[in-house]
């Protein structure tokens, strides 16, 4: 049987970097939204950071601070203007937060409604009816995960995750990473590498019929380290979309891009 799985040592387990099971489903959401959301350094950390300096919540701190001026001159207009601003100020400011928020909880609702809801069909990995993976009848896709395992706990942690989706692609030379994340308790234990390096590795076992690789990530200046490990392995930034997150807030979103090293392959 073709081995799927690799193993790495690591200080307090050992990581293992395999297909995903269907068993693997609850800790692949709740990383879903610590990555993407609660955790640290996580994008909407980074969004939320950046906004503090934003030209919208500079025009609430300036409105903020004019109403307290108002607020101080003993007339009942003045005040009354000076309430509306500070109090007007305010809620913009938390207002745009809580915009910035709910898109990064939206984004997260789509994936869990689209590819993440059947994550075994979405990205084509097959099981035996005793749910046994058949690494010999997989196609391009495929689903990887990052295990801690504790061998003498008898335990086990998902710790990140990366998809290729090649089903949804209508271009069949073509396939799409999709979802990489990495838990913000265990960064820099090379688990992003480990998981890119058996993707590519699985990627370029099919070539043909694949012949590129493409994918969009967040650029977060707080964090950028995931942008440096995609062009690490080749990929290259071909183009960037500005993606509305809250009125007068936007995000870029990077679009990458890498051809697979393929012997006689010429375009």
């Amino acid at each position: 049987m073709i081995s799927t799985e690799t193993k790495t040592p690591s200080s307090g387990g050992e990581i293992v970097i395999r297909q995903f099971r269907q068993s693997d489903a609850s800790q692949v959401y709740a990383l879903l939204s610590e990555g993407f959301i609660h955790g640290p350094g996580s994008p909407q950390k980074g969004a939320q950071r950046r906004n503090v300096t934003s030209r919208m919540s500079c025009l609430a701190y300036a409105g903020f601070m004019g109403g307290l001026g108002f607020l101080s001159i003993n007339s009942y207009i003045p005040r009354l203007t000076g309430t509306a601003l500070v109090l007007g100020s305010a809620a913009a400011f938390f207002y745009t937060r809580w915009r910035i928020n709910r898109w990064f909880v939206n984004f997260c609702a789509t994936a869990r409604k689209t590819d993440m809801e059947d994550i075994l069909e979405s990205y084509g990995i097959p099981f035996s009816a005793d749910s046994i993976h058949l690494p010999e009848q997989q196609g391009p896709g495929g689903f990887w995960v990052a295990v801690l395992e504790f061998p003498e706990r008898k335990t086990s942690e998902v710790v990140g995750y990366v998809g290729l989706d090649y089903r949804s692609n209508i271009d069949p030379t073509s396939a799409e990473l999709r979802r990489m994340i990495v838990s913000p308790r265990h960064r820099r234990r090379r688990i992003g590498s480990l998981l890119m390096t058996a993707l590519m590795d699985h990627a370029r076992s099919r070539a043909p019929p694949l012949k590129t690789l493409e994918l969009e990530t967040i650029q977060n200046e707080f964090q950028p380290g995931p942008l440096k490990l995609y062009e690490s392995y080749g990929f290259r930034v071909i183009g960037k979309r500005a993606v509305r997150a809250a009125p007068f807030f936007d995000m870029t979103m990077v679009h990458l891009t890498m051809k697979l090293d393929i012997p006689g392959f010429t375009e």
